[in-house]
């Protein structure tokens, strides 16, 4: 039945059903308005709108949510899409523009540094969008970046990125008491690791060859797989983390553990009522890692820098800037896609008056062919 109006008190209501691609749906609504022409007019676009839902393409029917289902179901990582999600829901991919994705981001956020509103909100959204579009299931969305030179933006209170050299990771190493954190932080350092990258790796794996002295990291960041190459002072070291584990194994074995009976003998709780695992470095979650290197940092007196700046930042300030090495090799062997995302973000500049007195400073005169330590230009004037 067609949808019709009648008057009903002293607005006119709409009444009958319009088609939906389902079949078709009951209407019983006010029209909100007093005068029959105006009321008929509601009643025409009403139709003409179920119209054009049944004609419209299935790629500008698909909502963020399906988009949301699709990206979770091609196993990409769930971090900061739960809000994502709450906050877009059923809305149509096509209805979103990249303005109305910016102010998502201040509103879910509103305190927040503009790096956080590109990390947690442009870049995931960004992602789950492109996933759906490259299948063909919607419409792409053009969301721009916030950048510092916007106005009105909070910039970040943490301190800029660093790099360390090999001092910060020695002094690490002789105050950590584990030898799984004091292998881990050689190896992020010598090879540019990726913390998730580094902790996926399984000690049985071909992928750790030590004979070799190679990794090969799988399914990275970009999605795709890397190798790294181990130096023979790291394959010692992961050689005697094997070893240590293997006699840790073997302590758990006939360990007491704690329980209600009482029982003659030691006991362990926490880390060593764990039985070790098959990870190379031994750690599951990332989170426990920081919580590790804080506690060793402190008892060191070293700045706390997470694993990033100790791993891939310094393994790139190592390569180019400390033993020019060629930023395409650099690229190569640290795995980064592009030489400008490696030189714009990840080598820093060494800091201090040292390097201008080693470029420029005053150096003692060369000894010419026949031993004489004078200046060429002393010469020339005493000529």
């Amino acid at each position: 039945m067609p949808l019709t109006i009648y008057k009903r008190g002293r607005f006119w209501w709409l009444t009958g059903t319009v088609p939906t691609r389902e079949g078709e749906q009951r209407v019983h609504e006010s029209t909100g308005q007093a005068v029959e022409r105006e009321a008929d007019k509601v009643r025409l676009n009403r139709e003409l709108r179920a119209q054009q839902e049944i004609d419209l393409d299935p790629k500008d029917r698909f909502t963020f949510a399906q988009a949301v289902d699709a990206y979770l179901d091609a196993g990409k990582s769930d971090n900061f899409i739960r809000k994502l999600l709450e906050h877009f829901a059923e809305t149509r991919i096509s209805d979103m523009t990249g303005s109305e994705v910016r102010a998502a981001a201040k509103a879910l956020y509103p305190t927040a540094a503009y790096t956080t509103w590109n990390r947690q909100v442009i870049i995931p959204t960004r992602a789950v969008i492109n996933l759906s579009a490259n299948d063909g299931k919607c419409r792409p969305v053009l969301i721009k970046g916030f950048s510092k030179n916007e106005r009105d933006i909070k910039r970040p209170d943490t301190p800029p990125k660093r790099a360390v050299d090999r001092s910060y990771i020695d002094t690490f190493r002789e105050h950590s008491d584990d030898p799984r954190l004091s292998a881990l932080m050689l190896f992020l350092f010598q090879t540019g690791a990726r913390i998730s990258d580094a902790l996926k790796l399984e000690d049985d794996s071909a992928d750790v060859d030590l004979i070799g002295r190679k990794v090969i990291f799988r399914d990275m960041k970009n999605g795709e797989d890397g190798e790294a190459d181990l130096t023979i002072e790291m394959v010692y070291e992961l050689q005697q983390l094997r070893e240590w584990k293997r006699e840790r194994l073997t302590s758990w074995e006939v360990r007491i553990p704690w329980g209600k009976n009482r029982r003659a003998g030691p006991r362990h709780s926490g880390r060593g009522a764990k039985k070790p695992n098959n990870r190379l470095f031994g750690y599951i979650q990332r989170t426990s890692v920081y919580k590790d290197i804080k506690r060793i940092c402190e008892k060191a007196e070293l700045p706390y820098l997470g694993t990033h700046q100790p791993g891939r930042h310094s393994f790139a300030t190592e390569m180019i800037v400390r033993h020019g090495v060629d930023v395409a090799t650099t690229a190569a062997k640290g795995r980064w896609k592009t030489k400008k995302l490696l030189l714009e973000n990840y080598t820093h500049g060494e800091k201090g008056k040292g390097v201008i007195d080693k470029v420029f400073g005053k150096k003692k005169p060369r000894k010419s062919a026949n031993g004489d330590t004078t200046s060429p230009r002393k010469r020339r004037r005493e000529g």
